[in-house]
């Protein structure tokens, strides 16, 4: 009961790597889900609509050590709620928590936990609404 579009694409590197996608998640096109390192996984609740051009991913890709060559940018999963609108053109970014209802406009670069029932936009994002709901519902 999932809607994949054109282009979009779905990567598991690494082991024990987990993508959960929800019943009646909607993925319109381009749309990059990359569970990258071991152990990492991409939760997706149901009925979520995702646009076009949205990036989600656990991992940068390539190690960066600090001085004392310890690592500083370990791979962190990632888990959106149910019934999640994500706008086009958006980067969500590793380690983040989308609450439950909420929105992410266009062009917005997550990197941080959001609420339920939110409107987000910016880079970093940014809550600009609260007590907000949505509907697949056409307005034409």
């Amino acid at each position: 009961n999932v809607t994949i579009g054109k282009e979009c694409s779905f990567w598991a590197e690494g082991n024990n790597i987990r993508i959960y996608v929800g019943n009646h998640t909607t993925f319109t096109q381009k749309v990059h889900v990359n569970a990258q390192e071991d152990n990492s996984q991409i939760l997706i609740g149901d009925d979520c609509m995702f646009s076009n051009t949205i990036i989600i991913r656990t991992s940068d890709s390539h190690p960066i050590y600090n001085s004392d060559n310890i690592r500083i940018n370990p791979a962190k999963s990632i888990n959106i709620g149910e019934h999640v609108w994500i706008a086009p053109n958006t980067k969500i970014m590793k380690g983040v928590t989308i609450g439950s209802g909420s929105i992410i406009g266009s062009d917005t670069i997550v990197t941080r936990d959001l609420p339920s029932n939110i409107l987000a936009v910016g880079h970093p994002a940014k809550v600009v609404k609260t007590g907000v709901r949505w509907t697949r519902e056409s307005i034409f």
